[in-house]
């Protein structure tokens, strides 16, 4: 399996439309905004949450909602928008409220990475899914795998790369021969540094932009590894929806 990590969504080939490298590009790809899309997504599924439209824009959120009779999540700047049934939070996940519902999520980066991913099969991908999207890709066993960050504003997030860094961790201790890219090997390193993951996250500047808006218990739920054990997955279908997948649930 080759691995290829994409720091921001304007990379060359981050969509997966062409591989970093110059090849034919990635028939899966992961995208990770640790801090929050992915998380909230992640932590969405494991309340039981049955399907998820990640949207680019509010508008599109408010269609999207009322076409599927879906509930409706979404921020701008970190805080939750006006008429929204919720916004970014993970910790605003409420199984009683989630199960069995669908939903429709609308954020300030994650939304633009997921509309740009080009593979056949997008995962959501974070810190503390990470285990489960490495079993999920072994399952699959695609030729290749691109992981994209979705970065602040097209700008290198050091939470996403974290994220990205603690799914190859995980594969590598699955996958025999793994053939990681540069950019892949040095998000590695990344984990390789003093400190917890927290600490880690905590020293990105969206983390601190979070803590100043009140959200710095979210940040220490997103450093959870392996907290969750459920990955959102959309297949090629045009419009379809994420829905969740267990690292043990055969490739559909």
């Amino acid at each position: 399996m080759r691995v290829e990590l994409a720091f921001v969504p304007s990379a060359p080939g981050a969509s997966a439309g062409s591989a970093p490298g110059g090849g034919d590009g990635a028939d899966t790809q992961v995208v990770f905004d640790v801090l929050r899309m992915t998380t909230t997504a992640a932590a969405l599924f494991d309340a039981g949450l049955h399907a998820l439209w990640v949207v680019p824009d509010p508008e599109h959120a408010r269609r999207a909602a009322l076409a599927h009779g879906a509930l409706l999540f979404g921020e701008r700047d970190g805080v939750a928008l006006p008429g929204f049934d919720g916004g970014n939070s993970p910790l605003e996940v409420r199984s009683e409220r989630i199960r069995g519902r669908d939903a429709v999520l609308c954020t300030t980066n994650g939304s633009r990475a997921v509309a740009a991913a080009g593979a056949a099969r997008v995962l959501l991908g974070a810190v503390v899914n990470a285990r489960a999207v490495a079993r999920r890709l072994q399952a699959l066993a695609p030729a290749s795998v691109l992981l994209t960050c979705a970065g602040t504003d097209d700008a290198v997030s050091i939470d996403d790369v974290i994220g990205a860094a603690c799914v190859i961790d995980a594969l590598v201790a699955l996958v025999p021969g793994l053939d990681l890219d540069d950019a892949a090997v040095l998000a590695l390193r990344a984990l390789e540094g003093p400190g917890s993951l927290e600490a880690l996250l905590r020293r990105s500047a969206h983390a601190r932009l979070l803590t100043q808006i009140g959200f710095s218990d979210d940040v220490a739920f997103a450093a959870r590894r392996d907290a969750v054990v459920v990955v959102p997955e959309r297949g090629p279908a045009p419009g379809s929806a994420f829905l969740g997948r267990w690292p043990a649930s055969d490739p559909a």
